[in-house]
């Protein structure tokens, strides 16, 4: 399990970028780490979380790969809880896990917060947000589509 001052302090540079109301916890129940926000946490476990229908979307999903009931579950069920997680229910997501896992979320458009190479522990941190997960290119605006002004200058 991560450090807490590692998810204190995690919640803290999260807050500051975006205000975090409400978050979602798969594997632990964070409330206990959350002493400066008011934050609703509502917690699941897997088996809960895969069987829970779309009612509403949360500012941050937390999950927790690296507890030891967790390191077990199949690549498979991994993908799932992230896919539903990032797809339905959370506008944030971060997960840790362990260094094995790497080309799981990088697959799923995670990016790390940790370097691996920075400490000696199985431990990796990892995000998605939705607001920073693609660039828009130059190209993708009205500016460089139909352009009327040169309709009967150049032969189409």
């Amino acid at each position: 399990m991560a450090e807490q001052n590692v998810i204190t302090s995690m919640l803290d540079d999260l807050s500051t970028e975006q205000p975090i109301q409400t978050a979602l916890c798969i594997g632990q129940n964070l409330a206990q780490y959350d002493t400066n926000h008011l934050i609703q946490w509502t917690h699941f476990n897997v088996s809960e979380f895969l069987n829970l229908p779309f009612t509403r979307r949360y500012d941050l999903g937390f999950v927790l790969f690296d507890l030891d009931e967790m390191l077990n579950l199949p690549v498979p069920q991994k993908s799932q809880i992230l896919v539903k997680l990032r797809d339905l229910f959370a506008k944030r997501i971060v997960v840790t896990c362990a260094l094995a896992d790497e080309q799981l979320l990088r697959s799923l458009g995670f990016t790390q917060l940790i370097d691996k190479t920075s400490h000696e522990q199985n431990f990796a941190l990892w995000q998605f947000n939705i607001l920073t997960y693609k660039h828009v290119p130059d190209w993708f605006n009205s500016k460089f589509w139909a352009n009327p002004e040169n309709w009967n200058k150049f032969r189409w």
